[in-house]
């Protein structure tokens, strides 16, 4: 499947397989804010997002002395995620930075970039990041592939190769790719996973997990960013639309 070269776009898919999709950005402070800075950002957008849940940060450390290791645990909050009532948005206000989830029905990227473009804003604005260190785009597709059949490849143009002269059957799959783009300076992260059958056997979720990432260093108030996140998403299609095969597509329309 081609994007149509007079609107460069890619199809409509009335059924896309999307369950989760979210915009990240990784930021730098010059010293982290206070968890209750962090926390009174939910007072703006409470009416949204009524549920506060508190991230919490876990790190060990082994330190090798005689006569056996010590082991340390440290934990401490990191900052909230602000969730709307029914669960299926949410919006991440961290001191490493902000993210914003969709979960499934995801309606389309213009709505989910001017929802991260809104809260974005309230976090820049009020919490004053020195630099913006990474964007990410990601996109987590369940797909249903009806059973029986005899290759990945019927579906998915992206899947594993098992030797010819062994068993065929697959009880489980660990897939993952890193795909750099030069020309754009991102990378995309191709996750395959497989979920058991269901509808009594006659279906096998296959998680066709898409991450994009982009490590240019960028000023928190530069329009830039949103250009690079039209970017990512941009490849973000490219990985899809070029992985699935017309077979796969159809599931979709």
């Amino acid at each position: 499947m081609t994007p149509n070269p007079s609107t460069a776009t890619w199809e409509h898919l009335p059924r896309a397989p999307i369950v989760e999709a979210l915009l990240d950005i990784r930021v730098v402070f010059s010293s982290p804010p206070p968890i209750e800075q962090l926390g009174a950002l939910h007072e703006a957008i409470a009416h949204d997002y009524p549920i506060r849940e508190k991230v919490v940060r876990w790190e060990s450390e082994i330190q090798f002395r005689a006569p056996s290791p010590e082991v340390a645990f440290r934990s401490g909050p990191l900052g909230f995620i602000c969730r709307s009532a029914d669960k299926l948005r949410a919006v991440q206000m961290r001191e490493d930075g902000f993210t914003v989830n969709w979960l499934k029905p995801y309606r389309t990227w213009e709505d989910l970039r001017s929802a991260a473009k809104q809260h974005w804003e309230l976090y820049r604005t009020r919490l004053n990041p020195v630099k913006v260190g990474r964007l990410q785009v990601r996109y987590i597709n369940r797909i249903e592939l009806p059973l029986p059949f005899n290759d990945f490849r019927e579906f998915v143009r992206t899947a594993p190769d098992i030797a010819p002269e062994l068993p065929q059957g697959l009880s489980a799959l660990f897939l993952r790719l890193e795909i750099p783009d030069p020309r754009r300076k991102l990378v995309a992260i191709i996750t395959e996973t497989m979920e058991p059958p269901v509808d009594s056997g006659t279906r096998l979720p296959l998680i066709f997990d898409i991450d994009v990432l982009s490590h240019d260093p960028l000023d928190p108030s530069s329009p830039a960013i949103w250009d690079v996140f039209e970017q990512m998403r941009e490849y973000k299609n490219e990985v899809f639309f070029r992985s699935i095969t017309e077979r796969g597509l159809e599931l979709f329309r």
